[in-house]
């Protein structure tokens, strides 16, 4: 699905601003910022990351009105920025235990991309005081 094809009222995951992102089922006004946050500093999101983002997956109905278009923007400010400036954030942070049996997969994988979530919640709420 092209972001140029689509149908009206879809949520743009990679182009939309906040308020509009707020429209997805589990997205309030301060995870909708730091969705931006993230996809600004990271580059492009995907279902994966979203579904970690939000802590459940989506139904097909909320599929259905989203729009995962890849924003080139995106790609080139990512690759361009952060990581001469932000080491920290362009990595994931390294492991303390090599293995983790107790963890699954899809567990291992969202860790690094909650650390920086809450990461950047709490300097979100530092700057706001």
């Amino acid at each position: 699905m092209s972001s140029r094809n689509m149908s009206p009222g879809l949520v743009r995951v990679n182009f939309d601003p906040p308020q509009t992102l707020m429209l997805i089922s589990g997205i309030g006004p301060k995870l909708a910022r730091v969705i931006v946050q993230l996809r600004q500093g990271s580059g492009n999101l995907d279902l994966d990351t979203l579904e970690v983002l939000i802590g459940r997956p989506l139904s097909e109905r909320e599929l259905d009105q989203l729009d995962f278009a890849e924003n080139p923007m995106l790609a080139a400010a990512s690759q361009s920025s952060g990581t001469e400036e932000h080491p920290s954030m362009s990595r994931a942070p390294e492991p303390m235990f090599v293995s983790t049996p107790y963890l699954n997969q899809d567990q291992m994988k969202a860790e690094p991309l909650r650390y920086q979530i809450k990461r950047r919640t709490s300097l979100d709420g530092r700057s706001s005081r």
